[in-house]
Protein backbone atom coordinates (compact mmCIF):
# COMPACT_ATOMS: atom_id res chain seq x y z
CA UNK A 1 0.00 0.00 0.00
CA UNK A 2 1.67 3.12 -0.50
CA UNK A 3 1.78 6.26 1.37
CA UNK A 4 -1.65 8.26 0.11
CA UNK A 5 -3.10 5.12 0.27
CA UNK A 6 -2.26 4.89 3.93
CA UNK A 7 -3.22 7.82 4.49
CA UNK A 8 -6.70 7.66 2.93
CA UNK A 9 -7.43 4.72 5.06
CA UNK A 10 -6.24 6.42 8.52
CA UNK A 11 -8.23 9.20 7.78
CA UNK A 12 -11.04 7.18 7.10
CA UNK A 13 -10.75 5.41 10.25
CA UNK A 14 -10.78 8.67 11.83
CA UNK A 15 -13.84 9.10 10.17
CA UNK A 16 -15.70 6.13 10.64
CA UNK A 17 -14.88 7.02 14.56
CA UNK A 18 -16.88 9.73 14.17
CA UNK A 19 -19.49 8.98 12.44
CA UNK A 20 -19.69 6.20 14.97
CA UNK A 21 -19.52 8.74 17.99
CA UNK A 22 -22.45 10.76 15.92
CA UNK A 23 -24.58 7.77 15.44
CA UNK A 24 -25.15 7.07 18.83
CA UNK A 25 -26.97 9.62 19.38
CA UNK A 26 -29.63 7.94 17.16
CA UNK A 27 -29.58 5.18 19.47
CA UNK A 28 -27.33 2.74 17.36
CA UNK A 29 -23.69 1.72 18.73
CA UNK A 30 -20.28 3.43 17.34
CA UNK A 31 -19.51 0.04 15.48
CA UNK A 32 -22.78 0.59 13.70
CA UNK A 33 -21.81 4.44 12.37
CA UNK A 34 -18.15 2.39 11.62
CA UNK A 35 -19.35 -0.30 9.20
CA UNK A 36 -21.85 1.93 7.53
CA UNK A 37 -18.82 4.64 6.95
CA UNK A 38 -16.51 2.10 5.37
CA UNK A 39 -19.46 0.64 3.43
CA UNK A 40 -21.21 3.58 1.98
CA UNK A 41 -17.75 5.36 0.94
CA UNK A 42 -16.11 2.07 -0.41
CA UNK A 43 -15.89 1.69 -4.24
CA UNK A 44 -16.93 -2.18 -4.37
CA UNK A 45 -18.97 -4.42 -1.91
CA UNK A 46 -17.42 -5.17 1.36
CA UNK A 47 -17.44 -8.42 3.20
CA UNK A 48 -17.30 -8.74 7.07
CA UNK A 49 -13.87 -10.01 7.14
CA UNK A 50 -13.01 -7.21 5.30
CA UNK A 51 -14.25 -5.17 7.83
CA UNK A 52 -12.76 -6.40 11.05
CA UNK A 53 -9.81 -5.92 9.55
CA UNK A 54 -10.09 -2.36 8.39
CA UNK A 55 -11.69 -1.56 12.07
CA UNK A 56 -9.58 -3.52 13.70
CA UNK A 57 -12.52 -5.33 15.32
CA UNK A 58 -13.99 -8.57 15.95
CA UNK A 59 -15.89 -10.70 14.38
CA UNK A 60 -18.18 -11.36 17.00
CA UNK A 61 -18.57 -7.53 17.12
CA UNK A 62 -19.27 -6.72 13.42
CA UNK A 63 -21.01 -9.46 12.62
CA UNK A 64 -24.26 -8.99 14.83
CA UNK A 65 -23.96 -5.21 13.77
CA UNK A 66 -24.30 -6.13 10.05
CA UNK A 67 -27.54 -7.72 10.91
CA UNK A 68 -29.09 -4.91 12.42
CA UNK A 69 -27.69 -2.27 9.50
CA UNK A 70 -28.69 -4.74 7.20
CA UNK A 71 -32.46 -4.69 9.18
CA UNK A 72 -32.88 -1.38 9.19
CA UNK A 73 -31.90 -1.03 5.36
CA UNK A 74 -28.93 0.98 5.74
CA UNK A 75 -26.68 -1.65 4.15
CA UNK A 76 -27.98 -4.17 1.50
CA UNK A 77 -26.33 -7.45 0.67
CA UNK A 78 -24.55 -7.37 -2.65
CA UNK A 79 -22.82 -9.95 -4.55
CA UNK A 80 -20.78 -12.49 -2.77
CA UNK A 81 -21.98 -16.40 -2.14
CA UNK A 82 -23.18 -18.16 1.02
CA UNK A 83 -20.66 -17.90 2.70
CA UNK A 84 -18.98 -14.92 2.45
CA UNK A 85 -21.56 -11.64 2.17
CA UNK A 86 -20.89 -8.70 0.69
CA UNK A 87 -22.59 -5.37 1.27
CA UNK A 88 -23.41 -2.21 -0.14
CA UNK A 89 -24.70 0.85 1.56
CA UNK A 90 -28.21 1.83 0.82
CA UNK A 91 -27.95 4.93 -1.21
CA UNK A 92 -30.84 6.81 -0.42
CA UNK A 93 -29.20 8.29 2.94
CA UNK A 94 -32.50 10.68 3.58
CA UNK A 95 -35.03 7.65 3.21
CA UNK A 96 -32.91 5.43 5.63
CA UNK A 97 -33.37 8.61 8.03
CA UNK A 98 -36.87 8.59 7.65
CA UNK A 99 -37.42 5.16 8.55
CA UNK A 100 -35.72 5.31 11.41
CA UNK A 101 -37.02 8.29 12.58
CA UNK A 102 -40.76 6.80 11.59
CA UNK A 103 -40.49 3.91 13.38
CA UNK A 104 -37.94 4.09 16.64
CA UNK A 105 -37.95 8.16 17.32
CA UNK A 106 -41.57 8.39 16.71
CA UNK A 107 -42.38 5.59 19.08
CA UNK A 108 -40.26 7.38 21.89
CA UNK A 109 -42.69 10.63 21.56
CA UNK A 110 -45.84 8.36 21.76
CA UNK A 111 -44.97 6.30 24.66
CA UNK A 112 -43.86 9.93 26.34
CA UNK A 113 -47.45 11.27 25.25
CA UNK A 114 -49.16 8.19 26.13
CA UNK A 115 -47.05 8.81 29.49
CA UNK A 116 -47.79 12.53 29.98
CA UNK A 117 -51.23 11.62 29.03
CA UNK A 118 -51.92 9.20 31.63
CA UNK A 119 -50.54 11.69 34.31
CA UNK A 120 -52.20 14.90 33.06
CA UNK A 121 -55.41 13.31 33.90
CA UNK A 122 -54.71 12.06 37.05
CA UNK A 123 -52.74 14.91 38.15
CA UNK A 124 -55.09 17.37 37.93
CA UNK A 125 -57.81 16.12 40.17
CA UNK A 126 -58.69 17.97 43.28
CA UNK A 127 -56.49 21.02 44.28
CA UNK A 128 -54.97 18.65 46.51
CA UNK A 129 -52.85 17.37 43.61
CA UNK A 130 -48.58 17.76 44.24
CA UNK A 131 -47.74 18.91 40.52
CA UNK A 132 -47.34 22.03 39.11
CA UNK A 133 -50.59 22.34 37.07
CA UNK A 134 -48.93 25.15 34.85
CA UNK A 135 -45.44 22.34 34.48
CA UNK A 136 -47.50 19.87 33.56
CA UNK A 137 -48.81 21.58 30.73
CA UNK A 138 -45.76 23.31 29.52
CA UNK A 139 -44.72 19.68 29.72
CA UNK A 140 -47.28 18.72 27.39
CA UNK A 141 -46.56 21.55 24.69
CA UNK A 142 -43.11 20.43 25.08
CA UNK A 143 -43.64 16.97 24.46
CA UNK A 144 -46.51 17.86 21.16
CA UNK A 145 -43.69 20.22 20.15
CA UNK A 146 -41.08 17.46 19.51
CA UNK A 147 -43.69 15.41 18.03
CA UNK A 148 -44.28 18.21 15.68
CA UNK A 149 -40.94 18.34 15.13
CA UNK A 150 -40.41 15.24 14.26
CA UNK A 151 -43.47 14.77 12.25
CA UNK A 152 -42.48 18.16 9.85
CA UNK A 153 -38.81 16.47 9.26
CA UNK A 154 -40.39 13.07 8.52
CA UNK A 155 -42.83 14.88 5.93
CA UNK A 156 -39.88 17.57 4.58
CA UNK A 157 -36.97 14.62 4.91
CA UNK A 158 -36.94 14.08 0.80
CA UNK A 159 -33.44 14.52 -0.68
CA UNK A 160 -34.99 17.47 -2.88
CA UNK A 161 -36.17 19.26 0.29
CA UNK A 162 -33.18 18.62 2.40
CA UNK A 163 -31.25 20.36 -0.80
CA UNK A 164 -34.21 23.61 -0.07
CA UNK A 165 -33.18 23.61 3.40
CA UNK A 166 -29.71 23.99 2.69
CA UNK A 167 -30.31 26.48 0.16
CA UNK A 168 -32.21 28.50 2.76
CA UNK A 169 -29.61 28.24 5.95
Amino acid sequence: MNMNNQKVEKNLGELSLAVGDFIRYWGFRRIHGQIWTQIYLSKKPLSGSELTKKLQVSKALVSPALSELESHDLIQQKGGDAKTKRYTANPDVYGVIRKVLETREKVFIQKAMDAFEKLDKSSLKGKESPLDSERVAKLGMMIQSAQSALDLVVQLGHEDQVEKWRELL
